[in-house]
């Protein structure tokens, strides 16, 4: 009888202590993508060129970071887009020619729900300026 009772002892404290381990398991998985608050059309003004024009942002789906920013800098939208890579709230832009042959580099970051601002280098037959732009959702 002793036997029997330790037996069931330990398969009760075995079970509580199984419980108690895969209850500590964290159970929550996100499909979010990150990039979602950046994805859309933004009222653009800018430093650098002082006009307000806008810039659609789209996901590129063959990537879970990567996104294309069409008329970034006012390139044009006749042009191919610029990309940048998502990672948290911010959005890096790795060196690239864009628009009649610029180069820009530089990133954004969400400031809240439907505002991004940017700091970014772009260089114009050679000529470089650092330009500060606020992205609003319309």
């Amino acid at each position: 009888m002793k036997k029997l009772m330790k037996k069931i002892s330990f398969f009760i404290l075995s079970f509580f202590l199984l419980l108690g381990v895969t209850s500590c398991v964290d159970d929550v998985f996100t499909d979010e993508d990150e990039r979602a608050a950046f994805l859309g059309t933004w009222v653009v003004s800018e430093t650098c060129v002082r006009f307000n024009y806008e810039v659609e942002i789209k996901a590129d789906t063959d990537s879970d970071t990567k996104v294309f920013l069409y008329n970034f800098a006012l390139a044009g939208l006749e042009y191919s887009p610029a990309y940048g890579f998502v990672k948290g709230n911010v959005v890096e832009i790795p060196s690239q020619t864009i628009g009649d042959d610029w180069t820009v580099k530089g990133s954004g970051y969400l400031k809240s729900a439907g505002k991004i601002v940017w700091n970014y280098e772009i260089v114009i037959a050679g000529d470089q300026s650092d330009c500060q732009a606020d992205y609003d959702k319309p």
